[in-house]
């Protein structure tokens, strides 16, 4: 079966990023920075329903689809790559050349959260709720 673009559902900046192993910090330490590989249109939905339950058998992390048109810079993406999307971060679990014709790439990816994201996210003992109020 094949697919065809409907261009008009490619229609998210998604910026595309890679771990940059020159990036250092105001000390010079090496840090795990971005560089970006592009931006560009394609579309970006959360799997659900059986489509979950599917992709969950393969790729146990897969919680979004992202669609772009082929391009020889996206077709060299592996699971270092990162995308990005109003302010969040993706991780790429793996990408697929739909129908191997160079003219759509699938990309399952998860929603990214590093160590310092985890910590925000933490209540501090201060910011905790006792069950007595």
């Amino acid at each position: 079966m094949r697919r065809t673009i409907d261009i008009g559902k490619l229609n998210k900046r998604i910026t595309f990023l890679t771990l940059d192993p020159d990036a250092t910090d105001d000390l010079g330490q090496t840090t795990n920075g971005f560089s970006e590989i592009g931006t560009f249109w394609g579309s970006l939905y959360p799997v659900r329903g059986q489509e979950f339950y599917e992709i969950q058998k393969i790729q146990g992390r897969v919680t979004h689809k992202c669609y772009v048109r082929y391009r020889e810079s996206l077709a060299d993406l592996s699971s270092n790559d990162f995308l990005r999307f109003e302010g969040k971060t993706y991780s790429i679990e793996g990408v697929m050349d739909v129908d191997l014709d160079h003219k759509l790439l699938e990309i399952l990816c998860s929603e990214h959260i590093n160590k310092e994201e985890i910590e925000d996210l933490i209540p501090t003992a201060s910011e905790e709720v006792s069950d007595d109020e």
